[in-house]
């Protein structure tokens, strides 16, 4: 074999170990690039679920604290509605037992002047009683007093004769 394609087969030899390098070296940088770029995705695709998680949870978190705030709100509603309902009632007793009492005094204000007038009615029938029983006595006393006067001046006349 001549130098020449000695040599021309060394550097077909070089020029393909140089090739495959090349072509290693390509290959070794596309596996990089892919993986690096296959790893930024999983990245990115990871933190847009987190993101997503995030704000699931804050959506989840603030429906929660509206809820909660909703129930308070209505709570205190109908806390504030029986207070206004409790009042009402104590208010419409109290004007009831105001009527009650003043039924009960007029009622009893009544009786003691029917009491009295008639007390009176009869204090003063008495009294009439008395005075007519006291005339009464006093003509009969007069009456006999007379009656002995003249059954005496009758007696006297009797005697004279």
């Amino acid at each position: 074999m001549c130098i020449r394609d000695r040599k021309k087969q060394e550097a077909d030899k070089k020029k393909k170990e140089t090739d495959k390098k090349k072509k290693d070296e390509d290959k070794k940088k596309k596996q990089d690039a892919e993986k690096k770029k296959k790893d930024e995705d999983k990245k990115k695709k990871q933190e847009a679920d987190k993101k997503k998680k995030k704000k699931k949870d804050d959506d989840k978190k603030k429906k929660e604290t509206d809820k909660k705030k909703k129930d308070e709100e209505k709570k205190k509603k109908q806390e504030a509605d029986k207070k206004k309902d409790s009042d009402k009632k104590k208010k419409d007793d109290d004007k009831k037992k105001k009527e009650t009492d003043k039924k009960k005094q007029d009622g009893d204000k009544k009786k003691k002047q029917d009491s009295d007038k008639k007390k009176k009615d009869e204090d003063k029938k008495k009294k009439q009683e008395a005075d007519k029983k006291k005339k009464d006595d006093d003509k009969k006393k007069k009456d006999t007093d007379k009656k002995k006067k003249d059954d005496n001046k009758k007696k006297k006349d009797e005697d004279k004769k």
